[in-house]
């Protein structure tokens, strides 16, 4: 086992790390005393994580929110290399013939990336840690445990029994005790309805008051009151509704400014109409907020909060509604935005798991702004403060996707990856797996990707797939705005004449109607996931029950603890 730092001018040196073994747990250390400044990374290269072309086993290989969990086998394979960023579950495992290996990282979890490659038949997988020239704030550690079985559900029980003793996580079932709001939540189907936008992305980079492009108008208030009404009309009796765009020129339209309330909407007296409406239903209603994002055309433009690089260069992001997106600083935004924006929507009387964009499924990043500084730590403290007071004001916090440092504020993870289906993975990996359902099931909610989005609208096997992953239904209507960006599918919800919503709230109730039929296993925590014959897979929970999908018959079965039944999937 031996340590390799790396210099921001790629000169290597080499260590030698503390290595403690407890039982069936070896810890591997790296003080953060010996770590020189201003390098670019740390490798611990534990000779472990080895396997050679033809070998039984895989490896489980933590990516980004992206590109989920995926499983390597070690198969005939030219060589290649993948490198991550920053991987959004601090764990990675090894599989053997006969047991496995769970790397866990429980020091300097925030800088944590993997690397896995296969080289002249040798796959290899190890940690690094993208320090980026700060001084590591603590000890680099990575504990590695034995396992009996080794496979990947094993490995995820073993992380989830450290994310409830360690990280501060509580299942599920215990938080609707303490707060009606997210149990109302939790029995609820989610609905986005995105209801204005300006072209996205945009022609304009920088936008400014005089080049800013008009805004379109799909679902204004009084519209969406008629939306909820028809999910009166159909028995959808428990949905909670999260509205797009309501801010200033709609969907990502002047961030970090989001009021007055949009005016091509309705303005904010019929905002108010229509949250009062929807309550009285008994739905839970909510609006989409962002604590990331900034561009010139916003009133409260100053480059004096945004992140900063290492270079001291403004961090830019893509270009989006608005132009280009320029990256908050994390503390910054909640010292100068936060309290106005939740105290104003907590005023409109939004009510449920209030919605923050983004800020789970991009990487944590360092400011170097040397008036507000942050480690990827820190950012991480701040954002996870902001998300801890959303939930005391509303009932729920949720962002877009899992990294697991908010694994213990967050309550919805809006997709907890793109790639369910294997599309766009790296060469190094084989298929996804459901590592991240099996770890945070039962503790957070979620909908497990964006190929379960609308699956209502896209086919069986995107339906089937709902059941085998489990989780909340994610509705998304009008879906499709961005031009030549489809991460969300092609097929779409839409309600601009009245058949067509009609339509679509029957394409709605189907995925609420899902939603129930699982609800037995909901606060259950997820064993073990296997495929028990070709296309067959069966997924064990905590509670005694297990569902059977079947991609070969298109059904779905559900046994065990006294629950016996099927369904057809057509």
């Amino acid at each position: 086992m031996n340590i390799r730092i790396v210099n921001n001018d790629n000169s290597t040196i080499e260590l030698q790390p503390e290595i403690t073994i407890d039982g069936e747990k070896t810890t591997i250390k790296l003080p953060k005393e010996k770590v020189p400044a201003n390098i670019k990374y740390v490798d611990f290269l534990y000779d472990y994580f080895v396997a050679n072309t033809g070998d039984k086993g895989y490896f489980v290989l933590p990516l980004n929110c992206e590109q989920g969990v995926c499983a390597t086998y070690f198969k005939e394979r030219n060589d290649t290399e993948h490198a991550t960023n920053f991987s959004h579950i601090c764990c990675y495992g090894y599989k053997k013939e006969k047991g496995g290996i769970l790397g866990i990282v429980t020091g300097c979890r925030e800088y944590y990336a993997v690397v896995a490659g296969v080289k002249n038949g040798v796959y290899y997988a190890y940690p690094r840690f993208m320090l980026d020239g700060f001084p590591p704030y603590e000890d680099i550690v990575v504990e590695y445990y034995n396992l009996q079985n080794g496979d990947y559900s094993e490995m995820a029980r073993l992380y989830r029994k450290v994310q409830l003793e360690r990280y501060g996580c509580i299942p599920l079932k215990e938080r609707v005790k303490k707060d009606e709001r997210l149990a109302s939540a939790a029995e609820s189907i989610a609905v986005r309805v995105r209801q204005g936008w300006k072209p996205a992305p945009s022609e304009v980079e920088n936008q400014y008051l005089e080049t800013e492009p008009e805004m379109h108008v799909a679902c204004d208030f009084d519209r969406t009151a008629q939306l909820a009404g028809e999910f009166v009309k159909q028995g959808i009796d428990a949905a909670e509704f999260c509205l797009v765009g309501w801010s200033r020129m709609g969907h990502d339209g002047r961030y970090p400014q989001i009021f007055p309330v949009e005016h091509l909407l309705g303005g904010e007296e019929k905002l108010k109409a229509l949250i009062k409406k929807v309550k009285s239903y008994g739905y839970n209603i909510v609006g989409h907020d962002n604590a990331s994002d900034a561009y010139t055309v916003s009133e409260q433009w100053d480059e004096e909060y945004l992140l900063k690089n290492n270079d001291g260069s403004l961090h830019k992001m893509d270009i989006w509604s608005s132009g280009r997106a320029h990256k908050i600083c994390p503390k910054r935004y909640y010292e100068l935005f936060a309290n106005e924006h939740l105290t104003k929507l907590k005023e409109l009387g939004f009510q449920g798991i209030h919605y923050i964009d983004v800020i789970t499924i991009l990487s944590l990043l360092e400011c170097h702004d040397k008036n507000h500084p942050l480690t990827r730590k820190e950012s991480a403290e701040w954002y996870n403060k902001l998300m801890q007071e959303s939930k005391e004001i509303f009932g729920g916090i949720s962002s877009e996707a899992g990294y697991d440092y908010a694994a213990s504020v967050l309550d919805f993870a809006l997709y907890t990856s793109f790639f369910l289906s294997g599309d766009g993975l790296p060469e190094i990996c084989d298929r996804p797996i459901p590592f991240w359902q099996l770890v945070f099931h039962g503790i957070i909610l979620y909908n497990p990707g964006t190929y379960t989005l609308n699956y209502a609208a896209k086919g069986i096997e995107n339906r089937l797939r709902y059941f085998e992953y489990g989780g909340r239904p994610l509705v998304c209507v009008y879906a499709n705005f961005a031009n030549g960006k489809d991460w969300m599918g092609r097929e779409d919800i839409r309600c601009d004449t009245d058949e067509e919503m009609k339509d679509s709230v029957s394409k709605i109730k189907l995925m609420y109607d899902d939603y129930n039929w699982l609800k037995d296993v909901r606060f259950a925590f997820m064993e073990s996931h296997n495929e028990i014959a070709d296309k067959v897979f069966e997924i064990a929970y905590s509670n005694g029950i297990k569902v059977k999908v079947d991609y070969n018959t298109a059904t779905v079965a559900m046994y065990g603890n006294n629950v016996n039944k099927v369904l057809k999937i057509s």
